[in-house]
């Protein structure tokens, strides 16, 4: 069924409110009319009026504060004054307070009509808009990473990234493995002015040398041999959003010039290509490396360091804000009772407390395995042991001193041990063992090179 527009007449002349009603109602209006301010204001409180026609001079209230007290209105209906004076003053200070037209009486009715069909049409859209920012807002909340504490070093890490967020600028984000660097960087993101275009992410410790300007940049089509099409680059398609570099330490030397030429005039060019283009993208940065110390050592470009490093926030390890640890694991359970169908499942006092004590050098990612792994393993709906595999031995976290007796290992640890157990079965073929390991050589002889192992 057509929505019927409904209009509210308010003006003391009787005889206008008899007739308006005669002429406008073959227009399919719905017109009600009253004949003073304190009627007026009733009928508002009770209808959701489309349109008002209100006269200008009535005996208890000025046509002009009464359009004020109706523009205060939250969804507040059209206006179109009403005067039978034909200056312009009445009229310019009626728009200016919000009217959306003004006719002078008597009025013809087809006139008035028109008048009223578009200013119910503007009432429409303003709500339509009204609903469509309100769905986007719930969307951009809705999208808002979950991130799970109840410290005060996270209550005030996060009040930072927030303002950090509506500057627009280059922010470096600090912090062990598994700190949640990445979670943080879509909350920035979520709370940026960019937050409705996508994020884009790159691992740059994943990245080849020899394919960065690529994958960064883009190249044209014949710019290499096997460069069959065009290809845009990581920056471009970060135009308009941010662009997170994950593990910002591990890039290449060479990348890192790259990188500063484009971050220090916000220009560059495709591979293979002369023309220069711009790309408004903001950069956050994350790593697990002490850049600084990385720089003295001749790893990391000091230029580089200070142009990313506008904006600094770190995530302090989980060890450092045990207050956390609680409402983690039971957010950790809560989410693998419902994946694993074990919605009885919980931890037992004993074990809460070991895990609260525990160091969690893997931090939030290893206390999330470990959780995940309990669920799992949990035999009956409580969980009275707590364990985690590392090579093909189960350990448990032992009550004495509330840490195992032989201890939980971090993930890098696990990392460091698998590489060598592959390597070693690899026969010390380091290209064979990166296979199986699913990542570069190069890589790989970084790895070796952080454990200080030998040929």
């Amino acid at each position: 069924m057509a929505h019927k527009i409904q209009v509210l007449l308010a003006d003391d002349d009787p005889v206008l409110r008899k007739l308006l009603p005669y002429q406008l109602t073959p227009f399919g209006l719905s017109l009600q009319t009253v004949g003073n301010g304190q009627e007026l204001f009733t009928a508002l409180g009770e209808t959701d009026y489309d349109v008002v026609l209100l006269d200008v001079n009535m005996p208890d209230v000025s046509g002009i504060d009464a359009l004020k007290q109706i523009k205060k209105l939250e969804d507040a209906p059209e206006v179109i004054m009403l005067t039978s004076d034909t200056t312009l003053t009445t009229g310019l200070e009626a728009i200016k307070n919000g009217a959306y037209d003004y006719i002078t009486k008597p009025a013809e009715p087809e006139h008035l009509q028109a008048v009223i069909y578009r200013a119910e049409e503007k009432r429409r859209i303003v709500r339509q808009n009204a609903r469509l920012r309100a769905v986007v807002k719930k969307q951009s909340d809705d999208n808002l990473p979950e991130i799970i504490y109840r410290s005060a070093a996270m209550k005030n890490l996060l009040a930072q990234a927030e303002r950090a967020a509506k500057m627009d600028t280059t922010i470096l984000i600090t912090g062990e493995s598994g700190t949640g660097k990445d979670v943080l960087t879509r909350f920035i993101h979520a709370q940026s002015g960019r937050r409705e275009s996508p994020l884009i992410s790159v691992n740059c410790g994943a990245l080849p040398e020899s394919l960065f300007e690529s994958e960064f940049f883009g190249h044209e089509r014949g710019a290499f041999t096997g460069a069959a099409t065009q290809r845009i680059g990581l920056i471009e398609a970060a135009d308009g959003s941010t662009l997170f570099l994950d593990e910002i330490g591990d890039m290449p030397q060479p990348a890192q010039v790259k990188l500063l030429h484009f971050l220090e005039n916000g220009r560059f060019r495709r591979m293979g290509s002369t023309r220069e283009k711009s790309v408004d993208a903001r950069i956050v940065a994350a790593t697990n490396r002490d850049l600084e110390k990385d720089i003295e050592d001749g790893r990391f470009r000091a230029d580089l360091f200070y142009r990313i490093n506008v904006i600094a926030l770190h995530v302090a390890p989980l060890r450092e804000r045990r207050e956390d640890i609680p409402a983690l694991l039971d957010y950790f359970l809560s989410r693998y009772r419902v994946r694993f169908n074990r919605p009885s499942l919980m931890f037992s006092h004993d074990v809460r407390q070991q895990l609260y004590q525990h160091d969690w050098h893997g931090n939030i990612r290893e206390l999330r395995n470990v959780v995940e792994r309990a669920v799992v393993l949990a035999a009956d709906d409580v969980i009275d042991s707590v364990q985690l595999s590392t090579k093909s031995q189960p350990q448990k976290i032992s009550s004495e001193n509330s840490v195992s007796n032989t201890p939980l290992l971090s993930l890098d640890e696990i990392e460091r041990q698998h590489i060598m157990r592959v390597l070693a079965e690899a026969g010390g073929n380091r290209e064979k063992a990166a296979t199986i390991l699913g990542i570069t050589t190069r890589t790989l002889y970084r790895k070796l090179q952080e454990y200080g192992a030998k040929e």
